[in-house]
């Protein structure tokens, strides 16, 4: 089992790897009832949804190339707490709008 650790330290989990074990995959991140997860290596570091004071879309723009400059506009989740703001790149602007339709829920 992976090891959890809060990104905002006055908010744990005490049911975390139960949260993890049913959570929905949303690309390389977990959506949990209890806390948004985002890979760390071999570990997984969680936000919990109860600390998220606002959840915004933004977008990211990408360079790539050597020879030839490439912008790429992709779609970010900025997420604010009181420990600070977090900010989630992601693929496809249908995960962002997942991420937006559950934690609007709660704010």
């Amino acid at each position: 089992m992976p090891v959890f650790e809060t990104l905002v330290p006055e908010n744990v989990i005490e049911e975390v790897k139960n949260d993890f074990r049913y959570a929905e995959r949303v690309e390389q991140y977990r959506l949990g009832k209890a806390a948004v997860y985002i890979p760390a290596g071999l570990k997984w570091n969680y936000i919990p949804r109860s600390a998220i004071r606002e959840a915004s879309a933004s977008q990211r723009t990408v360079s790539a190339g050597h020879c030839v400059t490439v912008r790429v506009c992709t779609p970010a989740l900025e997420i604010s707490t009181e420990a600070g703001s977090f900010s989630l790149n992601l693929e496809k602007q249908a995960s962002l709008d997942r991420f937006l339709a559950v934690l609007e829920l709660e704010t």
